[in-house]
């Protein structure tokens, strides 16, 4: 069998490196990357198996190194490498239970990374000599051809600063989605603490995420994938929510793992998956980056969220998550509050994907229980927000609302959902 190594890193430099250094060893080594750890079990299951996992630096926090053991226990044979930058924020006891035959700090000494992976290509070649599902029950077979469900798309809401309008953002987006793609949305509420989504929707959830991991935890037969149904919470816009923890003192009981188990059963049962999250980056948020597609970061016109935005940028560029993947907003734009919105503008020249304006539509949405985008889809904000989300539709949904673009408004109800009106009113948005 013909060894693989898996580089797993958002960094697309590091597999180009590994892959240099395994041409010196073995000329038939393959080397595959994978930039997005949330992907990474498709990756797994779908090209494996792997002789070699080599882990990067941005797999180095205690959340990074919590997947990794996830990763260890399905596929005990690869040989796990950990490479850093500087030592793990972690317990040796979570270096230990990551798996890791060998560990090396970057920049490589270039003789230090030949050993280490000769050494683990021989470990997991080894282990992997011979290996059958019914010799190894404990082991996970890897299928000739996929047999991963679609994943979701996940798009994450996040800030630096409370009071930027994440759940106003995360609400309508599901909604957005939902109406126009007509498929399966959720979105999970991760402000563990004091989450706002069944407040803002008027929703009365019987259980919540909390639930789910507890119940799964005392009942060994309690599958979650079984019983969404029980604890997603429909809304009439569409989509359904799963909710966060009533009481916040059960935050305290979630973690990143418990996090990412949660994610990865929700991003095989559903289309799309929107994400609200705290005003922090705790590691159960960066276990939501980790398995996102699309992380939209809020700011207002104050000068601390502004400033705090910088820095959030700052921070995610150091955890090596692509800036391709992220999307600013400045939401509550006024004038003649002190901070000029084109002096905002030119600090970040990745430019903002949409300027939403302040309106007392969005108010006034929260409290009827309905996203601003069907309780008044052609006031201002709306139009704004709907053209930014346009590009995420499918082409042909996109396509689609196209044609509404030039039609006239007709019979507008209090709550229309996405008809023409919306569609035409996203058009003519600047």
């Amino acid at each position: 069998m013909k060894p693989k190594i898996l580089v797993l890193e958002r960094s697309a430099d590091l597999a180009d490196i590994i892959r240099e250094a395994a041409e010196g060893i073995d000329p038939s080594v393959e080397v595959i990357a994978c930039n997005r750890v949330g992907a990474v079990s498709d990756v797994l299951h779908q090209q494996g198996p792997f002789t070699v996992l080599f882990a990067g630096p941005s797999l180095a926090s205690r959340s990074g190194l919590r997947r990794l053991a996830a990763l260890h226990e399905e596929c005990p044979a690869t040989s796990i490498v950990l490479a850093f930058t500087d030592r793990p924020d972690a317990s040796l006891r979570e270096i230990v239970q990551a798996g890791a035959d060998d560990i090396l700090r970057l920049p490589f000494d270039q003789d230090d990374l030949v050993i280490a992976l000769e050494r683990a290509l021989d470990i997991g070649g080894r282990r992997l000599e011979g290996v059958t599902p019914k010799a190894q029950p404990g082991v996970i077979p890897f299928p000739t051809s996929p047999a991963v469900p679609t994943q979701a798309q996940v798009f994450t809401v996040s800030s630096a600063t409370g009071g930027c309008g994440k759940t106003f953002m995360a609400t309508n987006m599901a909604l957005f989605l939902a109406r126009h793609t007509g498929k399966k949305v959720v979105l999970v509420d991760l402000d563990l603490q004091f989450g706002e989504v069944s407040t803002a929707l008027r929703l009365r959830p019987n259980y919540t995420i909390y639930d789910a991991l507890h119940r799964d935890g005392d009942d060994e037969d309690f599958e979650f994938a079984e019983h969404l149904d029980e604890f997603l919470v429909p809304h009439e816009g569409g989509f359904s929510v799963l909710a966060a923890p009533k009481d916040p003192a059960e935050a305290d009981r979630i973690g990143p793992a418990d996090v990412t188990r949660i994610l990865d059963v929700l991003r095989s049962h559903c289309d799309y998956l929107v994400v609200d999250t705290p005003a922090a980056l705790t590691e159960i948020v960066l276990a939501a980056f980790d398995v996102s597609e699309h992380l939209f970061s809020l700011a207002t016109v104050d000068l601390p969220s502004v400033r705090n935005l910088g820095v959030f940028l700052q921070t995610l560029d150091k955890l090596r998550i692509p800036s391709d993947n992220i999307s600013l907003i400045l939401n509550k734009a006024e004038r003649d509050v002190g901070l000029d919105i084109g002096q905002i503008t030119r600090l970040f020249p990745q430019g903002f994907k949409a300027i939403l304006p302040y309106a007392k539509e969005v108010s006034r949405s929260i409290n009827m229980g309905m996203p601003v985008l069907a309780s008044d889809p052609t006031a201002e904000v709306s139009r704004k927000l709907a053209a930014c989300l346009l590009e995420y539709l499918p082409d042909a949904e996109r396509a689609k609302a196209n044609e509404g673009f030039e039609q006239p408004v007709k019979n507008q109800g209090r709550f229309k959902l996405f008809g023409r009106s919306l569609h035409m009113a996203a058009g003519n948005a600047s």
